[in-house]
């Protein structure tokens, strides 16, 4: 049976200005552990024929002044009517040009429409985050609002926010743990924030049983940008310090690392001995890895999010058979086909 792709977009809120169709010129969606900015851009007709249930006759309207900027967005994408939600967010601005752009952003939108302001002289990152996700727009039928699942037990002191926005907090955070925190959208509207390599380290996944096979040259194309990396090309021992009040100063050191090369940092917000040790941890696996550097391109299904664990197998090289961490999805769709690009890593199994 030959496999015919299909897509499903949904623009506008409900009663008022919402459009819902399946034809476009591309779509292409981006999607990282290393971000929580998840990005779509759909391109359509400038001019579109519209049919309404209540009119008899379809009408044509310039297709640039049918949405707002703001407005949810919803697109799911597959092959012969079986179709996965790729992405859900909001327009952020529509480029003029044709065919029309329409750039869209995921739920990270909604936490640059908060402001929140206090001082603590100590705040868990996970109370940080709630503040992060709190007071903000329902817009149409956007509920649930954000969600949070965080297990990085890390706490920060001297904490001061003058009116900042959600997505403000969460830069923030990077900014106080060295970007060794990873926060990212796990569903459209669930952020998540932990230690990934050190979960999967210790063989926890991040979305528990959530995993995909990928056959290279069967599910995925032969074609990929793969390159080797071994821990002996990057051997870097990390050491996080943190200077008292009283003056001493207290480390947090990943020392089964043997290497002439440290990467040493003061890290003044993180509060504690025990919370520089675990990002301390999280970075030397960052940084200190057996494993591949590049892309793998394959079709729409497997479906894959990032976030997944893959079970990669290759007969030609069976070398790289294990279990990576997918890092970053890009998802292309249109008139010359579909296509789903894995980032991927460290191997967890060797």
């Amino acid at each position: 049976m030959p496999f015919i792709l299909n897509s499903d977009i949904t623009i506008g809120i409900p009663g008022t200005n919402q459009f819902r169709f399946s034809g476009v010129h591309s779509i292409y969606i981006k999607r990282s552990i290393h971000s929580f900015v998840d990005t779509a851009m759909i391109s359509l007709p400038s001019v579109s024929t519209v049919k309404y249930k209540n009119k008899l006759e379809p009408i044509e309207l310039t297709t640039s002044t049918i949405w707002n900027d703001g407005d949810p967005v919803t697109i799911s994408l597959g092959y012969n009517k079986t179709m996965q939600e790729e992405f859900r967010g909001f327009i952020r601005r529509r480029n003029l040009n044709m065919p029309l752009e329409i750039e869209c952003e995921g739920y990270s939108w909604l936490l640059k429409k908060n402001k929140i302001s206090g001082s603590w002289k100590s705040i868990s990152v996970e109370d940080l985050l709630k503040l992060a996700i709190s007071g903000l727009p329902n817009i149409g039928n956007t509920s649930p609002q954000i969600k949070l699942t965080c297990i990085a037990d890390i706490t920060l002191c001297n904490v001061q926010l003058s009116s900042f926005t959600g997505a403000e907090i969460i830069e923030y955070i990077h900014r106080a743990t060295d970007h060794v925190l990873t926060i990212f959208f796990i569903n459209p509207n669930e952020l998540w924030c932990g230690l990934p390599y050190t979960d999967m380290t210790n063989n926890n996944s991040i979305l528990g049983s959530n995993s995909v096979q990928l056959k290279l040259g069967y599910n995925t194309l032969k074609e990929n940008t793969l390159k080797q990396r071994t821990l002996d090309d990057n051997r870097l021992a990390v050491l996080y310090k943190k200077r008292l009040s009283t003056g001493q100063t207290v480390s947090g050191i990943y020392t089964s690392v043997i290497s002439q090369k440290q990467y040493k940092k003061l890290l003044t917000q993180v509060a504690n001995e025990a919370s520089l040790k675990k990002l301390a941890v999280e970075k030397q696996l960052q940084e200190n890895y057996n494993g591949y550097e590049g892309t793998i391109s394959g079709f729409l299904q497997p479906y894959t999010l990032p976030g997944y664990s893959a079970l990669i197998k290759d007969k030609r090289y069976p070398q790289r058979d294990g279990i990576y961490l997918v890092e970053s999805t890009e998802v292309s769709f249109g008139t010359n086909g579909a296509r789903r690009t894995f980032e991927i890593g460290k191997m967890f199994n060797n």
